[in-house]
């Protein structure tokens, strides 16, 4: 138990440097190109990141690559935002604040997922999740206008907001969640189908860990729980996510 608590925060900080090692953002002019090799390889190295946490994520081995992918992350929003406004102050600051997730004492504090809930709209490894979502919302919404005076009741939205992380929620719509699933997190924006709001702190969970682990690790889960999982529920981001809806007494339970 104490090597589990003590092995997440060495991944992250180990792979937090090796993130500034590593990734070709450092360069006198960040231009597209080195921009997207970059995040090919911080892609890569989640992906692996993603596939060992899995097999291991009951182990101390698993809970050092949940810490490797939090530090991956946080060096790829660090570089990305220093680099691209100059305000390096800030970018660490960001850095260290995802960094701290790999402590459980700071990852099951209700102040420090108010945090990350409302900052993962500035992160930019969020950004490919919270601009899907938002286009998402927006189609949905105008659909519901143009129809309203037929009166279609299934294509009828209704936006609510959750202060505490940051969260909207879109309940109905033409565009719900995927076929076979109740709820969809898209980051700061959750989309449910009628009757799916008991799912909306489990979905929370996602952009929590949407805003520590980044886009990368956001899909690589919907991947494994849609299609590689025979119950979706044993994919690693859905066991993560519902740490903040049904906590555990396993040192792997993140969010509680």
């Amino acid at each position: 138990m104490r090597m589990n608590l003590i092995v997440s925060p060495l991944g992250a900080c180990i792979f937090f440097l090796y993130g500034f090692c590593y990734y070709p953002f450092l360069e006198l002019e960040v231009g597209f190109s080195s921009l997207c090799l970059g995040l090919g390889v911080a892609a890569f190295h989640i992906c692996l990141g993603y596939l060992l946490v899995s097999k291991y994520h009951h182990t101390p081995i698993g809970e050092f690559f949940r810490g490797a992918i939090i530090g991956l992350n946080a060096a790829a929003n660090t570089l990305i935002i220093g680099l691209s406004s100059g305000y390096w102050w800030v970018a660490w600051a960001v850095g260290i604040l995802a960094l701290m997730s790999s402590f459980l004492v700071v990852s099951r504090f209700g102040f420090y997922h108010s945090c990350i809930g409302w900052l993962n709209w500035l992160l930019p490894m969020s950004w490919p999740v919270n601009l899907v979502g938002l286009l998402w919302m927006l189609v949905n919404a105008c659909l519901a206008l143009m129809i309203a005076p037929f009166g279609i009741p299934s294509w009828r939205i209704r936006i609510g907001f959750e202060p505490k992380t940051c969260t909207i929620t879109v309940y109905g719509g033409c565009l719900g969640p995927f076929p076979g699933f109740t709820a969809c997190n898209m980051g700061n924006i959750v989309f449910f189908k009628p009757g799916g709001e008991y799912l909306l702190l489990h979905e929370i969970g996602h952009l929590l860990s949407l805003s520590v682990m980044g886009f990368v690790f956001h899909y690589v889960g919907g991947i494994d729980e849609s299609y590689v999982q025979r119950n979706y529920w044993e994919a690693y981001a859905e066991y993560l996510a519902d740490s903040y809806n049904h906590p555990t007494n396993l040192n792997s339970s993140m969010w509680r």
